[in-house]
């Protein structure tokens, strides 16, 4: 959609080609230096509420190729997320590399780079929070609350998530 694609620019979003949008056009949010890069043919969809896309000063957000970003998700890179290819982020899922505040007063404010791989599906209300990386494949359920890295081709729920179960790499499926 030339639309989205002309918001996208205009908000200084670095984006390939063919984004499309479905309702709502996502917030951008870039602070100074913040840097914002999306893959070919992402979507949003902006049915409930609009999505949020932030990258404050000297951070990096990178979408990859196929993303599908849903109403009301948000997206925050204080220094480096990274979104894979062809992932699902639900409505109202959260993925952040920092806690934006002191959680213990004293230690400061945690900042540290989020891994999101492909082929990934993030349910609905989800929360994965600084310094994880999330493997190839993997499912996170809806309203998990992801403290500790998720292996490829896992799926995880709970708060915190856990492991409910795991599978081998089904090889060839993968689109390159």
């Amino acid at each position: 959609m030339l639309g989205t694609s002309l918001y996208l620019r205009a908000r200084g979003v670095q984006v390939a080609r063919r984004p499309y949008t479905a309702g709502r056009l996502p917030a951008i949010d870039r602070r100074g230096s913040g840097r914002i890069r999306i893959g070919d043919r992402p979507i949003f969809r902006g049915i409930e509420f609009r999505a949020l896309l932030r990258a404050d000063h000297g951070g990096v957000l990178t979408i990859g190729d196929g993303a599908l970003i849903n109403s009301g998700a948000s997206l925050h890179a204080a220094r480096s997320v990274r979104i894979g290819r062809d992932v699902r982020v639900a409505a109202l899922a959260s993925v952040s590399d920092t806690n934006s505040h002191e959680v213990v007063p004293g230690q400061g404010v945690r900042i540290a780079p989020v891994e999101i791989g492909d082929d990934v599906w993030i349910g609905r209300g989800a929360i994965v929070l600084p310094g994880v990386t999330v493997g190839d494949g993997a499912v996170i359920g809806a309203g998990a609350v992801v403290t500790k890295d998720v292996p490829a081709h896992t799926a995880v729920a709970g708060n915190p998530a856990r492991v409910l179960r795991s599978w081998e790499d089904p090889g060839g499926l993968r689109r390159s």
